[in-house]
């Protein structure tokens, strides 16, 4: 894509190896949603950490996605950051999708013709003889 977008990050350490490739998983499912929502202006990643110091670190990330009409907003938590990584990538994906069967469904809707027609075809003295018309 010739235009990149910014890609924030909070709470992630600059010395830890996995932040870089989070945010390459991250960058990567942009990338993507790039090609549906194209009036993305800025996306950012947050993460907590529980028990830092102990053997175990535990996650809270919320990734949220900025676009020119709406905010989409992903949280997810855990062990491994970079399951979450994973995880909102997905969540982020399986909303494009959505919204391309949506679109897609309005473009057929769109191009089904609707005929509206008066439902008698004929004056309401005449009732006895009129016949009911059927709407497409």
């Amino acid at each position: 894509m010739s235009e990149n977008i910014p890609l924030y990050e909070i709470g992630l350490s600059k010395e830890d190896p996995t932040t870089e490739l989070v945010m390459s998983k991250l960058y990567g499912a942009l990338e993507k949603a790039k090609n549906v929502l194209s009036d993305i202006i800025e996306a950012k990643i947050s993460v907590e950490h529980q028990n830092p110091e102990g053997s175990r670190t535990h996650y809270n990330a919320t990734f949220t996605v900025i676009t020119s009409k709406k905010r989409l907003i992903y949280t997810d938590e855990g062990w491994d950051i970079l399951k979450i990584a994973d995880e909102l990538s997905r969540k982020l994906e399986n909303e494009l999708t959505s919204m391309i069967i949506i679109v897609k469904k309005k473009a057929y809707v769109k191009k089904t013709p609707i005929n509206v027609i008066p439902k008698y075809s004929c004056s309401s003295s005449q009732k006895t003889n009129c016949s009911v018309m059927i709407v497409k």
